[in-house]
């Protein structure tokens, strides 16, 4: 019976120790055409950050969003005061659009894309 208790224990503490924000996130990367064309400029992203905050119940509780665009090297950055959640879109007219989501990031985050040509 003592082995189960401290089973149960162990897990509940692994699982609510889980739920924690990161701190001063650096995040960056670079958008690449994916056929080796080189990085894409003006590439627009919109990135989705959440947040646990103080929650009672470990659910998000902040939401920010941010629009970005590449520079002409294809590089982007933002930096986040604090992160649980990281979606990024990314869009540019000619190119399928691109998606990644990261959990638990870290503070120093590259999240590179590589996006395919359209074709017409």
């Amino acid at each position: 019976m003592n082995k189960i208790y401290y089973l149960l224990l162990l897990s509940l503490t692994i699982f609510f120790s889980c739920n924690v924000d990161v701190e001063n996130v650096e995040l960056s990367g670079y958008v690449y055409d994916s056929k080796g064309d080189g990085p894409i400029e003006n590439v627009s992203l919109q990135i989705e950050n959440y947040f646990y905050g103080n929650s009672p119940d470990q659910s998000y509780t902040g939401y920010k969003k941010f629009y970005l665009k590449t520079d002409e090297n294809g590089f982007y950055s933002i930096n986040l005061d604090t992160s649980a959640l990281i979606n990024i879109d990314v869009f540019k007219n000619g190119y399928s659009k691109g998606f990644k989501s990261k959990e638990f990031p870290r503070k120093k985050q590259k999240i590179n894309f590589y996006l395919n040509k359209e074709t017409n």
